[in-house]
């Protein structure tokens, strides 16, 4: 049985505490859409993630399967961690966004919907997906995560890999290297199976025009008039190089991915002994030219946050 109105109006004013002030369609499972906390900005790092939060009693988008509750659940928060992604130019002013105009965070959302008759536990997403401009939700209190851009210095390069929605930590990052006026070369590659999955491209495609250190690589695995090419192959095949200008040197480059697992190729290691993933991913790739993984208290030159 579901819960009375009076009820739900209750459980939003204890869990909800930021609004749905913006959203853009680029198409129907894929959203960008911007968040204004209650009480104003949470410190933030360019790469960071926080959580947003709705009730298991709101409605889930037209398509959603059958979910699975159980006794008393139907009050209960779902949250999830999301990567704070970034509008990088004001549209408005054609300029670079100063971080006193921003009053709001970005997020960039791939709709995941339970599409059998099986029932599954309930989801987020098909909840984000419900939510019209206005509307309240459950914001984190604060970010959190070390994919960042610590430690890197002015001239470094930066290469960037991202599949689908990974490319939300990046756009924040690329906004603070332009801000900054990053001196080294920047390169963003951006992987996704189709072309319209591509939102920022435009954005991207006009920054690359107006900064002559920073250059972007779509890549879209189904498209027909496109060879099936994924990010290891710009590496592997001298594709980088040839299209960004970029020559990989693990002396002075830092690589960032975000995404797919299988682009990342995380190792596993049993008995001291790193077991790669196959097909090969980028950081077994990228080690074999010099590269090292970079993890709390162990600087390096590889920094991941796998999606999932």
């Amino acid at each position: 049985m579901g819960l009375a109105p009076e009820e739900i109006k209750t459980l939003r004013e204890k869990f909800y505490n930021a609004a749905l002030i913006e959203l853009f369609e680029p198409q129907k499972d894929l959203w960008i859409f911007r968040v204004k906390p209650d009480k104003g900005q949470v410190p933030f790092k360019p790469g960071q993630y926080t959580t947003l939060g709705l009730g298991i009693w709101e409605s889930c988008v037209a398509g959603n399967g059958p979910e699975a509750l159980k006794p008393g659940q139907e009050k209960q928060l779902l949250r999830r961690a999301y990567s704070v992604s970034h509008p990088v130019v004001n549209s408005k002013t054609g300029d670079l966004y100063s971080p006193s105009e921003i009053d709001f965070y970005e997020f960039y959302v791939t709709l995941v919907v339970n599409e059998s008759s099986t029932p599954t536990s309930p989801r987020l997403t098909p909840r984000i997906f419900a939510l019209k401009k206005g509307d309240r939700l459950s914001f984190g209190p604060k970010m959190t995560g070390h994919y960042n851009l610590d430690g890197i210095q002015k001239t470094d390069q930066i290469l960037l890999f991202a599949t689908g929605t990974g490319e939300a930590p990046h756009n924040a990052m690329v906004w603070q290297m332009l801000t900054e006026k990053h001196e080294g070369p920047i390169v963003s590659v951006v992987c996704t199976r189709y072309a319209k999955d591509q939102a920022y491209r435009g954005l991207h495609e006009k920054l690359a025009k107006e900064h002559k250190n920073y250059h972007v690589i779509y890549m879209a695995t189904r498209e027909p008039s496109q060879p099936k090419l994924y990010p290891q192959d710009l590496i592997t095949r001298g594709l980088l190089e040839k299209q960004s200008g970029m020559t990989l040197d693990a002396a002075k480059t830092h690589v960032y991915l975000c995404g797919n697992p299988s682009m990342i190729g995380r190792p596993e290691v049993k008995e001291g002994q790193k077991i790669y993933p196959k097909p090969a991913g980028l950081i077994e790739i990228l080690e074999n030219k010099g590269f090292t993984v970079s993890a709390p208290g162990r600087p390096g030159n590889i920094h991941f946050e796998a999606y999932w």
